[in-house]
């Protein structure tokens, strides 16, 4: 009776071993499908911002800005991409040549870390990693999106203030161009824009001047604001599973 008892327990264990490995095996299959239009990697550029202290030329007061970059593929023309970047920004009156009177602070210059999230849509001029056409290794493309702008933020209506962390909507939009090195690893260069909604990225707190209002009339309009930021440089992405496809007769492949 014992030795029966013994035996059904391990037929038991034997089965959901078996019901185990066929989980995982099946979920590995999904998982396979899941993946095979997904590319990650990891980004690294410069990063800077235009606004009230910046001197209007590109890539002025440039920084260092790194970050990771994610992928998903709808087509050969269209994917979803998602980064998150930090960088700085920085900017000073005394590059700008200007001078504002009966201020201490008549070269007032700042200095700041900033993060980035976004989802973009990328359009690509050209048919790109076609799954049929093994020619398709290289396109220029746009992207459009939405972002949010992290940085410490300081009100400009308490004393004393130390900051604190706020996301601030922005819209990117910019450039690039990506190549297919082999199947599995890909790279590009891109250049975008973040139109953020605020006007105090430059600004680093009471004591010290407003760029958006150095005469302290305190007037300010939602729609003028010159703070914008920029992310440019390069980047490698690895697609993580290869795409599945069939034989087509007459097909290019």
């Amino acid at each position: 009776m014992i030795h029966q008892l013994l035996s059904i327990k391990s037929i038991i264990k034997k089965g959901r071993l078996c019901l185990l490995i066929g989980m995982l095996f099946l979920a590995n299959k999904q998982l396979v499908k899941a993946q095979d239009r997904l590319e990650l990697g990891g980004f690294i550029g410069t990063s800077y911002y235009f606004g009230d202290l910046s001197k209007g030329i590109p890539f002025a007061n440039s920084h260092l800005a790194i970050g990771g970059i994610g992928r998903y593929v709808f087509t050969d023309r269209i994917a979803l991409k998602g980064m998150a970047l930090f960088g700085n920004i920085s900017g000073d009156y005394h590059g700008q040549d200007l001078r504002y009177p009966e201020t201490s602070d008549a070269n007032y210059a700042f200095k700041r870390s900033i993060g980035d999230i976004s989802a973009q849509v990328e359009f690509n001029f050209m048919s790109y990693d076609h799954k049929y056409i093994t020619t398709t290794n290289f396109t220029p493309y746009i992207s459009v999106g939405l972002a949010t702008t992290i940085y410490n933020r300081i009100d400009t209506d308490v004393e004393n203030s130390a900051g604190k962390p706020s996301f601030i909507l922005s819209l990117p939009f910019g450039v690039g161009a990506k190549y297919k090195l082999n199947k599995y690893i890909r790279v590009g260069a891109e250049w975008t824009f973040r139109k953020t909604f605020v006007d105090d990225l430059d600004y680093m707190g009471p004591g010290s001047i407003n760029p958006n209002d150095p005469y302290g009339f305190g007037e300010s309009t939602f729609t003028h604001n010159n703070d914008w930021v920029s992310f440019a440089g390069v980047y490698v992405t690895m697609s993580l599973l290869k795409r599945k496809t069939k034989c087509n007769d007459g097909i290019k492949k």
